[in-house]
């Protein structure tokens, strides 16, 4: 017992050991905390410095990708507007194509009718100097007779021109004697009123001048009056005088402190009438300028308006232009919807001429596809094995009836060639027996009617009895020479209008 407490008594006088230790303890404790929290600097450098590098490189690929879609974006709508602008292109190309077709055909238009407008005046040229043939000779023959009588009034108006003269001559000189006799008459007048308007200015004269010597004689003595009266009072008044000199100074100095404001007072007058003066000039040159400007601003109202007007009036016509093009197509349009309804018409009417083969291919059955499917589905059947039939059976039938379908438009498709072309040729025979018809109504109506065209040409009617002569009774009348001058002349533009309607009519 006794060396157990021994041992108790060692550990219990061990305190500074155990102090040590937890010096010791603590210690590395506080280096194991500091190599953390430097460990842990580090780490969040690291991290701060790797954050950083991804931040930038995340950016980086980020600027990237919207460069990437901004460039796709742009190269899209690059892409549209290249392909609107080329339809643009292509567009404007045809309009000028067709416009280009358009001027070939207006350009061969007018050669042709500039062709038949020189034809015409060819023989309107020829016309007119057959005609101006007749006249000149009717001119010769009328000379003749105008001459005689033009000697005739000539020798008549000679002797009335003699006869006139002479009476002329009477009446200038009654009016030269009358002339003068005026003259000395208001001579005579004007030196009467001269010398009468002299005695009244003397008469007017001397009044006046003794009215001027009685005012002065007044004046004087009244002047004398006033002048005893003065030096009676100046003597009177000499001791008021002397009393108020005093006062009189007195309101000198005040008067001479008034005359300097006074002076000060027109000095600033004399300034504000420098400044009024150099104003009213100012203003006066901004009034002018303002008069300038507004006559500017008038004259440019003037041009505007002149302007307006003559957009007015382009606008006018544009608008006259448009109801016209408008009435045009109103006209067209209803010519068409008349045009077609004709055809509708034609069509009700030719229905019941149809043939029993065209009535059966306007009501065709509705069976063909059917047999066509089963037509395919049977091929299928044999040429395939039986566990593909039932997969490919609905492709086989759309394409059977696809391929039904294009047999019936192709058979409808050569049917309307087959029907356009019978009608152009049936059209074409119309058209000959037409232009014969024509014909023979020309012969009827040339044979029954009268008329320069049908004079001119060969005429059954008007055959002479003459066998070697081809020319009628009309031409073998005109190609004489006494009767040339009786033809009938017709005016071109009649002519031109006859042929127009003809060719309207026919």
């Amino acid at each position: 017992m006794p060396v157990k407490k021994s041992k108790k008594s060692k550990k219990a006088v061990d305190p500074i050991a155990l102090e040590k230790k937890r010096a010791e303890e603590a210690e590395k404790k506080r280096r194991e905390n500091a190599m953390l929290q430097a460990r842990l600097q580090e780490i969040i450098e690291e991290e701060k410095s790797m954050s950083e590098t991804a931040s930038s490189s995340i950016e980086a690929r980020w600027i990237k990708f919207l460069r990437e879609c901004k460039q796709k974006k742009l190269i899209t709508q690059i892409e549209i507007l290249k392909r609107v602008f080329e339809a643009t292109v292509d567009r404007k190309n045809a309009v000028v194509e067709a416009l280009l077709q358009d001027i070939e055909e207006t350009e061969q238009q007018y050669r042709q009718a500039f062709h038949s407008h020189i034809d015409v005046v060819d023989s309107l040229i020829a016309l007119q100097e057959r005609h101006i043939d007749d006249l000149e000779k009717e001119f010769e023959s009328d000379l003749l007779d105008m001459k005689v009588d033009f000697e005739l009034e000539r020798a008549e108006l000679s002797r009335n021109h003699d006869a006139e003269m002479a009476d002329l001559r009477l009446i200038l000189d009654n009016m030269a004697r009358e002339a003068e006799e005026m003259e000395k008459k208001l001579q005579e007048e004007t030196s009467e009123a001269h010398e009468t308007a002299t005695e009244k200015m003397d008469e007017e004269k001397k009044q006046i001048q003794a009215d001027l010597t009685r005012t002065t004689d007044g004046v004087r003595s009244e002047l004398d009056t006033r002048y005893k009266e003065f030096m009676s009072n100046a003597q009177v008044n000499m001791k008021d005088y002397v009393d108020k000199s005093k006062e009189d100074q007195m309101l000198t100095e005040r008067i001479a402190l008034q005359l300097k404001k006074i002076d000060k007072l027109q000095e600033s007058v004399g300034s504000w009438r420098t400044n009024i003066s150099r104003g009213a000039r100012e203003w006066e040159q901004r009034n002018s300028a303002i008069q300038a400007e507004r006559e500017s601003t008038l004259n440019h109202l003037k041009a505007l308006k002149n302007t307006m007007q003559i957009w007015r009036q382009k606008q006018a016509k544009e608008l006259a232009e448009l109801v016209k093009d408008a009435k045009e197509t109103d006209s067209s349009l209803e010519s068409t919807t008349k045009r077609a309804e004709r055809i509708l018409r034609l069509v009700e009417l030719c229905r019941p001429l149809e043939t029993e083969r065209e009535q059966v291919l306007s009501l065709e059955s509705e069976d063909g596809p059917q047999a066509v499917e089963a037509e395919v589905k049977r091929r299928v059947a044999a040429a395939e094995p039986g566990s593909l039939e039932d997969q490919s059976g609905d492709g086989n039938a759309a394409v059977g009836a696809d391929w039904q379908y294009m047999e019936r438009f192709w058979n409808k498709y050569n049917k309307v060639v087959l029907d356009n072309a019978a009608i152009a040729q049936e059209r074409h025979h119309l058209e000959q027996e037409n232009q014969q018809l024509q014909l023979l109504l020309k012969n009827y109506f040339d044979d029954i009617s009268v008329n320069d065209n049908v004079m001119s040409s060969s005429n059954a009617l008007l055959r002479t009895t003459k066998a070697g002569t081809a020319k009628n009774v009309v031409q073998a009348a005109t190609s004489s020479g006494k009767d040339r001058l009786f033809n009938t002349v017709i005016e071109g533009n009649k002519v031109v209008n006859d042929a127009a309607r003809q060719q309207v009519r026919y």
